[in-house]
Parts: structure tokens; sequence; C-alpha cells
């Protein structure tokens, strides 16, 4: 017995002492470096805090430490010299800054730390941030300098705390130790001119809005995996929802395939969120990621549609259809066979590692090209503009899936290049799968009716919303599609608050209607001047009735020509049954020829918007490096390349196959319905952020006047392509419209000139203030710091 006594002693010592080290909120920051100059005689120290809310819900600490000491230290030539002797001083991160005092009798070392505080609980100890730390307990933040010696650098040993300052500006204090020499507006805390470093701790309450996300990521991890899953999902559940119904109404065997390929689609891009959300409810995740479990499903999901999508293109007798099923089962073979070989093999190289996920990457593009090509042949060869968007796309999403997995090896290791993540990371990516399957779908609607029934304005309202309004939006750590789910609702209700009857199909081609209404507003110009000149005496009734009589029966003529009362007591004219039915013979016609228009003209805006989305990261700094740094900034910039260049032919479509259901009788105002919707769904993102206190959204203002701009000017040219009458260059073709919007005189083209000019107003006053499309920090509107600032913060020597 007496041997295990002193063992228990020991191990209850040694216990004892990793406990004390667990409970120390405050972590050493000399990291044990010797210096070998000793302190200096005299020295002193300045330093600042504060604790502000930055970016996306995230809590940053922003330290600023000046050093100063003699010049005639033996340090201070190394300081001014590589700066060897920083580490005496303060803590070795950061960049720190050596200068000379004004009068050369002092070095002065300057450095500025950030840290993004995490709200969970820390075992080891604090987070800290330069001469301070934080940490989170319950529903309360610590802020804390450094107080005992042995925590501090060696070279600040007897240094003079001239000024040691506590911000917090957006929140308010619990509790202040010890009690400050000053405090100032703004949640400012000033200690001065302390001989030892004064034992500093705040305690800051939490948000309302920190303290839920603390909770969701402590003890609501099942509620953030649903609501992960339901951010995501949610719309394409919903579309799911509604395809399921026309399934089951729809009497036509093309149109059913095609929602079932549909259908698989969804499924595809869905399921890695689902394993996802089922990992983490069941507790499996980590073994599944572990055994390679959930690599496999990903394998085996990017497969199946693959296979049948193949499958299905070898039975409709495309050629080759036989080998390529062939291909693609050996290709599915060879990635199980990879990446068995990753997880049994005794060494695993970085290649085994990264192979399996490479296999992935080409299996998905290959299922995104079967699904394409086997949905656009439900009815015979592909189309056109199909085959010329999958000669683009498809080598494009190859490259993009190769090179996610690059970056990926780039800027992690190759051990977390999985097939799982990669197609959890590629899913957020494949929603213009989802826009091409809907517009087949419509062109199935196209073929079989004229008019746009019910089950088209919902087809139409969700490729609106998937192919416009397509973010993900969080909420205090929450994520939640409100943007999407507005948009569903706010264009139906649009469209039926401002639903208009179609004017009837006039019977003859465009160019016919459009020569009607030529000679038509000639012959109404001519009635006007007779009677006006019968008004003022110039003529008599007879005369008037001799002149008028064969214009009169000219117009009765026109008008039945198109279907039109000849009395004109219905109150349209030919003009309002052109501009009304659009360009196009059906609503197919002009949902193409407006996504055509919209392509051209949007071309511009989808530069800029790229260009302001990516100049600048979320800090307002320079962000094309620093956010392709981050793991997830590489599909982040595919997705807004890809959502610049598709946001604009998307709307123009919606907006063509809409024309005849717009209000409006000139093109230029049936773009607003779709506008408003569009601006409600933003709306209602950037008012929630507002509410709950979260960082406001900047630059929707931006996108909403250019999808203005860029609709109206589409609408301008299908006006001008439903009034030409004969081939010719762009002002032969805005002549006519040009002469019906009465431009330069009183009129309907005032209306247009107003809107356009108020649109590009805004716009340049957005741009001249300062505009970060995706940043949450409006730096335009930081003022520069005062000069009673700058030396509360140790900005200058005083």
């Amino acid at each position: 017995m007496k041997p295990i006594a002193p063992l228990c002693e020991a191990a209850l010592l040694v216990a004892l002492v990793f406990g004390l080290l667990s409970l120390n909120p405050r972590p050493a920051l000399a990291d044990g470096v010797d210096c070998g100059f000793g302190p200096p005689r005299s020295s002193w120290v300045e330093t600042s805090v504060t604790v502000a809310e930055r970016g996306h819900d995230t809590t940053v600490m922003t330290s600023t430490t000046r050093v100063g000491v003699p010049r005639d230290w033996p340090g201070a030539a190394a300081l001014l010299g590589d700066g060897s002797a920083v580490g005496c001083l303060l803590p070795l991160l950061g960049e720190p800054s050596v200068t000379v005092s004004a009068d050369g009798a002092e070095v002065v070392v300057r450095s500025t730390q950030e840290t993004p505080l995490e709200l969970y609980d820390t075992e080891w100890g604090a987070e800290s941030a330069g001469l301070w730390s934080s940490r989170a307990s319950g529903g309360t933040r610590f802020v804390a300098l450094l107080p005992a010696p042995e925590d501090l650098p060696s070279g600040l040993a007897g240094a003079r705390w001239r000024t040691v300052v506590v911000k917090t500006p957006e929140s308010r204090v619990r509790r202040v130790t010890p009690l400050p020499s000053e405090v100032l507006p703004g949640g400012t805390y000033v200690w001065r001119d302390g001989a030892a470093p004064p034992r500093v701790e705040v305690s800051l309450p939490l948000s309302a809005r920190a303290a839920f996300q603390r909770w969701t990521g402590l003890r609501g991890q099942a509620v953030l995996a649903v609501a992960t899953y339901a951010g995501f999902a949610l719309p394409y559940l919903l579309l799911a929802g509604l395809l399921v119904l026309l399934h089951r109404r729809s009497a036509d065997r093309s149109e059913r395939v095609l929602i079932r390929i549909t259908l698989g689609a969804l499924g595809m891009i869905t399921a890695a969120e689902a394993m996802l959300v089922a990992g983490a409810l069941t507790g499996t995740l980590f073994v599944a990621v572990l055994l390679g479990v959930t690599d496999t499903l990903a394998i085996l999901v990017v497969a199946a549609p693959l296979c049948l999508a193949v499958r299905g293109l070898a039975r409709t007798g495309l050629r080759r259809g036989v080998p390529l099923l062939v291909g693609a089962v050996l290709a599915v073979i060879g990635a199980l066979a990879l990446l068995a070989a990753r997880l049994f093999a005794d060494v695993r190289p970085d290649p085994l590692w990264v192979a399996p996920a490479v296999a992935t990457a080409l299996l998905l593009t290959g299922a995104a090209w079967a699904i394409a090509v086997r949905a656009a042949r439900v009815r015979g060869r592909t189309p056109r503009a199909v085959r010329v968007l999958l000669c683009w796309s498809v080598p494009g999403l190859a490259s993009l899936t190769l090179a996610y997995v690059a970056h990926a090896v780039v800027t992690g290791t190759p051990t977390g290049v999985t097939p799982f993540f990669l197609l959890h990371g590629l899913s957020y990516l494949m929603w213009p799968l989802v826009v091409l399957l809907l517009l087949l779908l419509l062109r199935l609607h196209g073929r079989r009716t004229d008019s746009v029934g019910p089950s088209t304005v919902w087809l139409l309202v969700f490729l609106f919303v998937v192919g416009t309004i397509r973010w993900l939006n969080t909420y205090a750590g929450m994520p939640f599609p409100l943007a999407g789910l507005v948009g569903l609702a706010a264009l139906p209700l649009l469209l039926r608050l401002t639903r208009r009857a179609e004017v009837a199909d006039p019977g003859v081609s465009r160019r016919r209607l459009a020569m009607i209404v030529d000679e038509y507003r000639d012959l109404e110009e001519r009635e006007k001047g007779l009677r006006r000149r019968w008004a003022a005496g110039h003529i008599d009734d007879a005369e008037h009735t001799k002149e008028n009589g064969p214009v009169v029966d000219r117009i009765r003529r026109l008008r039945m020509e198109i279907g039109l009362d000849p009395d004109r007591e219905d109150g349209l004219s030919p003009l309002d049954v052109a501009l009304s039915r659009g360009p196009g013979v059906s609503w197919w016609a002009n949902a193409r020829l407006a996504a055509r228009y919209a392509s051209y003209v949007g071309a511009p805006a989808a530069v800029f918007l790229i260009w302001a989305t990516w100049s600048t990261d979320s800090r307002g700094r320079d962000g094309w490096l620093d956010r392709l740094g981050d793991p997830n900034g590489f599909y982040g910039l595919a997705g807004d390349l890809i959502g610049g260049l598709l946001i604009w032919p998307v709307a123009g479509f919606v907006l063509g196959a809409l024309w005849r259901r717009l209000p409006g009788r000139r093109g230029y105002l049936k773009g607003v319905v779709p506008v408003l919707a569009y601006a409600a769904a933003t709306g209602a993102h950037a008012v929630l952020n507002n509410v709950i206190g979260q960082a406001p959204v900047r630059g929707s203002l931006v996108r909403v006047l250019l999808l203005f701009l860029v609709l109206t000017v589409v609408a301008v040219l299908m006006d001008a392509r439903t009034l030409q009458t004969r081939p010719g260059g762009l002002a032969s073709r805005l002549t006519p419209v040009a002469v019906v919007y009465r431009l330069g005189t009183a009129g309907s083209g005032i209306a247009l000139i107003v809107a356009q000019a108020a649109a590009v107003l805004g716009l340049w006053s957005q741009l001249k203030n300062g505009i970060d499309i995706t940043s949450q920090v409006d730096t335009s509107a930081q003022a520069p710091i005062s000069a009673d600032a700058q030396v509360l913060l140790g900005r200058v020597d005083r």
C-alpha cells in the first residue's frame, strides 16, 4: 500500500495542475522567447482593444499596442535592423512596425491584431489578440488584459502603462474592473499612468442574436442541421411538389418523362445535403466519413442519374449509346475502386487521396451532360440552342470541378478533398441545370399552348426565383431562403393584382400588323387634321364628309382585318394590339427573343456586377486573392460568375413569356412587375437584417436598378421589333418606336426618360458614395479618427 500512496498523490497533483491551467482564461503570450537584451531601463505601453461586430454576424476583437523604449537600449538596434527584438516587447503575431520618435530619443513598436471571436466555451484557454484575451461563458463575454508579469513579454517588465483603453461601441457593459480613470461616450473606458499593468476585465452581455448563435452551436446542432438543409433545399422541394402535381395532371407522355428527369436531377442536387443532415441527426456522420460511407454514397448518387440518363439516350437511338453506357459503368467502377484503394491502402500518398475526388468530379460532369441531353431529346433532336449551350457548359463544368479539386488541395490538405465534400460544395453550383430543365419543360408547354396557363405561370415563377434570386440567406447563423420564398409569393401576387385579359390573336403576321399600325396611325392623324380644319371653319360639312368618308372606311376595314370593333367602341387600336401581343407569334417566341436581347444588353451589367462583387472582400479590402485563399472561395467565385451571367437572360425570358399578361400599353411598363418582385425579395432580406441588428445588406439597390435598366431596354427593343416594317439597321428599327413613344414631346416617352434617368442617377449615387456589393461594412461612412481619439488610442506620441 505504501508505493500506491505516493503515486496517488502525484496523480492528484498533476490533475490539479492541469485543472488550474484549464481554468485559466488568459494564455501566456511570452511564448518562451528568450530575450537576450534584458528589459530596458525605462519603457512605456499604450494599448487599446475594440470589440465590435463585423461582416456576417462575426464579433471581432481588434487590439492596438504601442511600446516605446529608449534609443540606447541594446535591443533598439535589433528593432531598427531586422526586428529580431520585437518578441521581447510584443507577442510574435502580426506584422509590427518600428519607428523612431520625433525627438529621436525613443524607438516605438506598434502592432495591430484582429481576432474573430467564437461563441463556444474554450476548454484550454481564451482567444487572444495582442495583450488582450476574450472568453465567452453563459450569456457573457469577458475581455481582459493580461495581468500577471509572467504572462507578459520580458521586455515589458517595469514598463509604465500610459494608456489602457477598452471600447465597446455596440454593447452595454455589465461590469468593469478596476474603476477606470475616465469614461468617454461610445462605451470607452480609459485607465491612465499605471506603474503596473492594471487587472482590467470587462464583462459584456451577449446580444440576443449572439446568444441564439451560441445555442445553435453548442446545444442546437440538430436544429442547425435541419435549418441548413431546409435553407438550401426548400425552394427545390417546393419545385418538386409542383412537378409531382403536374405529373399527375399531365396526359402528355413526353412531359411526364421530362418531369421525372427533372425530379431525378433535383434528387441528385439535394442528396449531399440530405446525407449531411441525416448523419448529424443520428450522430453517425463522423463514423460514416471515417469509414468512407459518405464518399461511397456520393459516388453512387452521381452514378445513378448518369447511368439512367445514358441508358435512356441509348434507348432513344443516340449514336454510340451502348458504348457510352458501358463507359459510364466502367467509370463508376473505377471511382469505387480508387476509393477502396484509398481506404484500405497501408500508405496513402497524396494522389491516392485526390484521385476519388477527381473521378467524382468527372462523373458529376458526365451526369449533368447526360441529364441535359436526355431531357432535350424527349421529343426528337436536341435543340440547337441547347447544343450550343452544352458545347460551352460541359467543358466549363469539367474545368470547374477539376479546378475546385485543385483549389482545395492548394488551400487545404489532400486529405480534405473527398467525393462527399466535393459533391456537397458543387451542389450549390448545380442550379443552372435546374434552369435548363425548366426551360425544356416550358418548351413543351410552348408547343402545346398559345397562351400562358396557370401551370406555365408557376413554372415561370420558379424559373425566375431559381435563376435570379438564388442566394442562401443567413440570419443570426441560421440559414433560411427568405428572399427566394418572398420571390415565390411576390411575383404571383403581383401578376394577380395587375392581371389583364390577353388581346385576341389578330390573325395576321407580325409584319402585316406593323404595316397596319403604320397606316392606321397616318389615317388617324389625317382624320384629326380634317376635324381641326372643320372646327376652324376652313371647310364646310359637305367637304368634310366627302374627304373624311374614305378615311373612316379605310380605318374600319383595317380594324376588321385584325378582329377589332370597326366602330372603335372597344377602346383598342392596332397599336395596342401589336404592343400587347409582342413581336412573337406565341409567348414562347416572345420569351426566346427577350432572352436573346437580355443576353446582349445585360453583358455590361454582368461584367460590372462581377467586378463589384469580387473587387473587395467583406472588410472592404482588395478581395480577389484573399477570398480565393478561403477554402470556400473558389465555388463562391464560380457561383457569382454563373449568376452574374445567367440572371439577365433568365429575367428576359420571364419578361417575354409573361409579356401578354403584364400591364401597360407600352413595353417599358411591362418590366415593372418582375423588378418589383425582385425588389420585394431583396428588400425583405435587407429589412430582416436591420430588424435583428445584423450587419446591413449592401448592393441590393444596385442590383434592382441594374435589373430595371436592362429589362427596360429589352422592352423597348421588343416594341421596336414589333413595329418594324422593313429590314434595316438599329436606327431604322428604333424610328417607329420613337414616333410611338413621342420622344422629345409631351407623351409617354417622358415617363421612360424620367424612369431611366432616375435609375441612372440612383446607380451613380451609389457608385459615388462607394459600393461593395458583398461587403457588410459601409467603408464609405467611416469618418477619420479625431486627434483626441488618436491620443487616446496611442496613435501619436504625447
